[in-house]
């Protein structure tokens, strides 16, 4: 396996041990858009410089080897998929676990990179998640400018962040609080929904 193939795998099973402490099962389509959100805010977020292959077609993304680490998680049976669902097994349970109690390892420090991040997207329905993933704006200008690849790290999301935190003069607002801002603009502004997925009264 690859190092970027690496990379992305422990990340997506770090979120799925993340995922599991509310649920042991996720649509496949919002964990897939939680791993694009997660990428294409990294560089802003923990200042992470992985990147991952995006191909966008037909107003919808393809994350290169996403479905290839799925159907390894499947044969480690670490996961079962049925239908739209991917259902989280013990198996990848105690073998995460196993690895986070090294407590200076690389994979504890990835973890509480990715832990908060889960929690923060998880606190919205999917419907949510589902808008806002349309309005990033990577992925919303790349059919705009006739591109079919995109690179989270050459990502627009990020860029924009920055330059909102920048102009920000209370140091006690932190990126999670800008990256939710963000979020909570998009569904007010451009689609006039609440947080809950209700429509919000003008």
């Amino acid at each position: 396996m690859d190092r970027k193939k690496s990379m992305l795998a422990e990340t997506m099973i770090l979120f799925l041990f993340a995922l599991s402490k509310t649920s042991e099962e996720v649509n496949i389509n919002t964990y897939k858009r939680y791993i694009y959100l997660y990428y294409l805010t990294s560089g802003f977020i923990n200042n992470n410089s992985d990147d991952i292959e995006i191909i966008v077609e037909k107003g919808d993304i393809k994350i290169i080897e996403f479905e290839s680490i799925i159907s390894d998680f499947v044969l480690k049976e670490y996961i079962e998929t049925e239908k739209n669902s991917i259902i989280i097994k013990k198996k990848l349970l105690d073998f995460v676990d196993a690895l986070l109690r090294n407590k200076d390892g690389a994979l504890i420090r990835r973890y509480k990179e990715i832990q908060p991040f889960v929690s923060l997207i998880q606190s919205y329905n999917d419907q949510f998640v589902f808008t806002v993933f349309f309005s990033e704006p990577t992925f919303r200008e790349a059919p705009l400018r006739g591109v079919s690849e995109i690179h989270s790290a050459n990502s627009k999301l990020a860029v924009l962040l920055k330059q909102f935190k920048s102009k920000v003069c209370d140091t006690r607002i932190d990126e999670y609080d800008i990256l939710a801002y963000w979020m909570d603009y998009i569904l007010r502004n451009y689609y006039n929904i609440g947080a809950d997925g209700d429509a919000v009264e003008e």
